[in-house]
């Protein structure tokens, strides 16, 4: 599902009207008639309106519901005199029909059923001000439920920041495409539910950013639907390089996962002292033990060789939960080849170490990771989690998820994918490592490091879903996330919709 920015909207827009001929006011009436519907035959309904386009959006409304019969009142922060271009057109006839328009300062909220905000659109810049402000204020404090067109006032299009006042809407029509904003804290948690409605926009390009959908992860999610000569090899095969003294149940939590997610077989690599105290912990693995240093890390002396033959027999590495940042560990990273790899935890913290890794596929950092790889702080990258993300990924040359509230996920190309919301209950310990695993398994089943990152993340946030659902959002373990992820496959394969 298309993102746009704000520079991506004003360019369709022009398009619109310079290439396809079609006229501002017919834009303003294909919104205007979404807005009206979106109302949903609430029988009072103010509009508070603006002088842009967004309030252009709401006369059109506002005289379409008249003209059904429905009480309706409009709030203008401006005088009618100051309205320009379109949204004047589209007044005239309101005015003409004999719908009540006051003053905004006069707003009388709390009689009406619906409130309708089309007071700033995506063009807005800063905290709002004025009469504005005191509309965006009064209509928090009314009670009544808000409907916002296009996004919530005092929202920013392109990144979610509210600098002022902001409305909170219990419902968001959006058009023509999804915002940033809208998807992104602290916008999001003022957005409510968001509907996108389609009004014939052309669009110049094609998207730079999208929703991961429901319907885009069925399309791509292997199924098992071999015949019944297939074998557990046929599902690909995830080799673990994770662990240490004190480190394992990362280690654990990873290569389960991976067989949560549907790999057939997992072969977890180990320092070798190790293998006793996991092998009671998880009989489904494959344990591998591998020399270690005196610490209880990988790296003791031939590690190199004997990790050979292991990388050869995997279709995908899972690399990093709970491997420490011990020189031994770097340099037995330095020596993998070139082999698709999800690289989490103390291999991203090696990375940005400057540790030469082969990254052939996925980093999956949570922000303080990515500020250490970019030479950052926690606070720039959430600041601007987008352009964090994607210079990450442009600078390593490889897909990279930032994880979070809005889990994204970019290309080295400049694509930018954001997930669905998911959980608070990921918000736990381990939670990331058992996304380590899931994404591996999806890679060594063949599908791309890009599908695999975006597929992953959305299984991954429906099982934390899942996992609140049964037990709460609060003490959500772990492990109970992973064993949820085949019901979250389950789900997509029976043709179940999910989008939240």
């Amino acid at each position: 599902m298309r993102i746009a920015t704000a520079a991506e909207l004003r360019e369709a827009d022009r398009k619109a009207i310079e290439a396809f001929s079609i006229p501002e006011v017919c834009l303003m009436q294909s919104a205007g008639e979404a807005l009206a519907r979106a109302c949903k035959g609430a029988p009072r309904v103010a509009f508070l309106c603006g002088k842009g386009n967004n309030g252009g959006d709401g006369f059109v409304a506002a005289r379409h519901l008249a003209l059904a019969g429905v009480a309706v009142t409009v709030y203008l922060t401006v005088a009618p005199a100051a309205l320009t271009g379109a949204a004047a057109a589209h007044f005239a006839p309101l005015v003409a029909l004999g719908v009540t328009v006051l003053p905004s300062a006069k707003a009388n909220l709390g009689a009406f059923d619906l409130l309708v905000d089309c007071l700033l659109g995506t063009g807005s810049r800063g905290a709002p001000t004025g009469a504005v402000a005191e509309a965006i204020t009064a209509a928090n404090a009314s009670g009544v439920s808000i409907l916002a067109c296009d996004l919530p006032s005092g929202v920013s299009a392109d990144t979610g920041k509210v600098e002022g006042v902001a409305i909170q809407a219990r419902e968001t029509l959006t058009l023509a495409a999804l915002k940033p904003g809208l998807l992104l804290y602290p916008g999001a948690a003022h957005a409510g539910k968001v509907t996108v409605a389609e009004i014939g926009l052309p669009w110049a390009t094609p998207p730079t950013q999208s929703l991961t959908t429901t319907a885009w992860v069925r399309s791509v999610l292997p199924r098992r639907t071999q015949g019944r000569d297939a074998n557990k090899g046929s599902f690909g095969k995830v080799l673990v390089l994770a662990g240490s003294r004190g480190m394992v149940g990362a280690a654990v939590l990873t290569a389960t996962a991976a067989l949560r997610a549907g790999a057939g077989l997992v072969q977890l690599a180990l320092p070798e002292s190790l293998v006793p105290v996991v092998a009671p912990m998880a009989p489904e693995l494959v344990l591998k033990p591998l020399p270690e240093t005196p610490d209880g890390t990988h790296g003791g002396e031939g590690a190199e060789k004997a990790l050979e033959s292991l990388v050869a027999w995997a279709d995908a590495l899972a690399v990093g939960p709970g491997l420490t940042t011990h020189p031994a560990v770097g340099a037995l990273l330095a020596s993998l080849p070139p082999k698709p790899l999800v690289l989490d935890a103390d291999g991203l913290n090696l990375l940005a170490k400057g540790v030469s890794v082969a990254v052939n596929g996925v980093l999956t950092p949570h922000p303080t990771e990515l500020a250490r790889l970019m030479g950052a702080t926690t606070e720039v990258v959430q600041a601007n989690r987008q352009a964090a993300v994607g210079q990450a990924a442009a600078h390593y040359n490889a897909v990279t998820l930032l994880k979070g509230a809005r889990t994204l996920i970019a290309e080295p190309s400049g694509s930018l994918y954001y997930n669905r919301e998911g959980s608070v209950a990921l918000a736990t310990a381990g939670s990331g490592d058992v996304l380590t695993g899931v994404i591996a398994a999806l890679l060594a089943s063949g599908l791309s490091a890009s599908d695999a990152a975006r597929a992953g993340a959305f299984l991954h946030a429906r099982a934390g879903e899942l996992a609140e659902q049964e037990i709460g959002a609060s003490g959500v373990l772990a492990s109970e996330i992973r064993d949820r992820i085949p019901a979250a496959r389950r789900e997509l394969e029976e043709g179940r919709d999910v989008d939240g």
